[in-house]
């Protein structure tokens, strides 16, 4: 299939009457980028390919976290597109999406061995290294986004639903890291997902300087 190519005087303009930015290629067409959650070893080589075209068709920084989720599988559009930056900043944007990946992207490879060993992990429900929390969080917010925006469950209620589900040893640390940074939070407490995220990024890479 050949890139379908829309004209126009300016490049890198909006169309109103379709879709896609003006000069990209048609998400699926033989020449657009492309990636698969299943691969996230790719996403790097991706990202790249995507900043190639955006930056030839010049497309703006805002167009330009637009248009890269369109280059997505469905339910990676839906997490990215809840990503700090998103409609604004492409380069805040492209910061959090590494931060997602940030293990994986940091190997050469993702052998098969290692991806079965991950779903293990999480099927078991052991969390013991960031990529872990990411991979739980990713998983986590797919599932449950959809719900909160059409406010079957309050932000209180997924909160506490992203807390339960995390291993009780994690509880532990994290409101002991809460608990040091917040003198108003106490261990009985639900935190916000956001700084229960932050803080279990810092309690795991901390266990796993001292593993080290």
């Amino acid at each position: 299939m050949q890139t379908v190519i829309l004209t126009e005087d300016s490049p890198g303009v909006l169309c109103p009457s379709c879709p896609y930015i003006l000069g990209m290629p048609v998400p699926e067409s033989k020449q657009a980028p492309e990636f698969d959650s299943r691969n996230p070893e790719e996403l790097k080589e991706f990202l790249e390919e995507f900043e190639e075209l955006a930056k030839r068709h010049g497309l703006t920084t805002k167009k330009k976290t637009k248009m890269v989720v369109k280059y997505v599988d469905k339910e990676t559009k839906k997490f990215w597109k809840r990503l700090e930056g998103y409609g604004d900043d492409y380069g805040k944007l492209k910061r959090k999406i590494m931060e997602a990946y940030s293990k994986t992207l940091r190997e050469d490879k993702l052998i098969v061995a290692e991806l079965v060993k991950l779903v293990k992990k999480s099927e078991k429900g052991s969390i013991t290294d960031e990529e872990d929390l990411n991979t739980y969080y990713r998983k986590f917010w797919i599932v449950s986004v959809d719900i909160v925006e059409v406010d079957v469950i309050k932000k209180k209620q997924h909160d506490e639903y992203f807390w339960k589900e995390l291993p009780r040893e994690l509880w532990y640390v994290i409101s002991d890291r809460l608990e040091v940074q917040d003198a108003d939070f106490e261990s009985n407490q639900v935190p916000e997902i956001e700084k229960a995220i932050e803080a279990g990024h810092f309690v795991l890479r901390k266990a796993a300087a001292r593993e080290g």
